[in-house]
């Protein structure tokens, strides 16, 4: 029943949405690499299509069905940092500037301050217990960071705020405090989309920090042109992030799928986000 209702959800390969997010999430067991490719209209959120796998060489063969009049039309693609969908962007949709999703750029900053100050905690033994217990207040954003509530933190003897618990952080290690104001600078660069600041921040010498922080830097360099469109516009992959949330849900309600046609017309029905086919 399920299949056959698939079979009459379309994408019609006539047109595109000038503006597309991609990504990806995990699906089913039969599916080859455990992960499909869902791309939507950046602009209302809407499914275009979910396709079995990621692979390269498949999502170029669907996206050359299309016209390359439709493909020319097509202005923005939004995504993660996977340099496969750049290969691809720039492979069928020649006119499209490729937008780095805002969320990933800081979710990378993050990690690599996180991994740092999991290297630095686990070789000071003295704020060993500190540094892991107090670690959300390091990624915090230090705007958030209460400065006036004095409060008992487990490891600390005295009644202190938030702003002072991450200040003795801080102290442990002048390599971690070096990586905070780093990480809190870039963030408030993204968060402000102010490009200049973003661009000098990125742009200097960090080899006395970590590899971890020195290879996040280059990713940002090699991706800079895509971080910057991101600055500019107002596209990211907020909505489609939704969407994979919601196919998240389905699927923990369906106690799983094994059938990937079936999980697809679940997901479109559920969406309600595509025509089905006028017979």
């Amino acid at each position: 029943m399920v299949s056959n209702i698939n079979s009459k959800f379309i994408q019609p390969h006539n047109a595109l949405p000038k503006n597309l997010s991609f990504d990806e999430f995990k699906s089913v067991k039969e599916v080859k690499g455990k992960m499909s490719f869902i791309f939507t209209d950046a602009d209302t959120g809407k499914i275009l299509d979910i396709l079995t796998h990621r692979h390269i060489g498949f999502l170029k063969s669907y996206f050359f069905s299309f016209p390359l009049e439709v493909r020319k039309q097509v202005e923005t693609v939004s995504m993660d940092m996977f340099k496969g969908y750049i290969d691809l962007v720039k492979s069928c949709f020649p006119n499209a500037k490729i937008i780095t999703d805002r969320f990933h750029v800081v979710q990378l900053i993050n990690r690599s301050f996180n991994s740092v100050r999991t290297q630095i905690m686990k070789e000071n033994k003295q704020y060993y217990s500190k540094l892991k217990k107090y670690w959300k207040l390091l990624m915090m954003t230090q705007d958030d960071l209460d400065e006036k509530e004095y409060k008992h933190f487990k490891c600390f003897p005295h009644l202190m705020t938030e702003q002072q618990v991450v200040d003795e952080l801080l102290r442990s290690s002048k390599e971690l405090e070096e990586c905070y104001w780093l990480m809190q600078r870039i963030r408030l660069s993204i968060n402000n989309r102010q490009i200049d600041h973003f661009e000098d921040l990125i742009s200097k010498n960090y080899k006395h920090l970590p590899k971890t922080i020195q290879t996040t830097i280059n990713t940002f360099n090699y991706h800079k042109t895509s971080i910057l469109n991101a600055l500019t516009y107002e596209y990211s992959n907020g909505k489609l992030e939704g969407t994979n949330n919601l196919i998240k849900v389905i699927k923990r309600i369906a106690f799983g799928y094994r059938s990937f046609t079936n999980f697809r017309a679940r997901v479109l029905l559920i969406s309600n986000t595509m025509l089905p086919l006028q017979l």
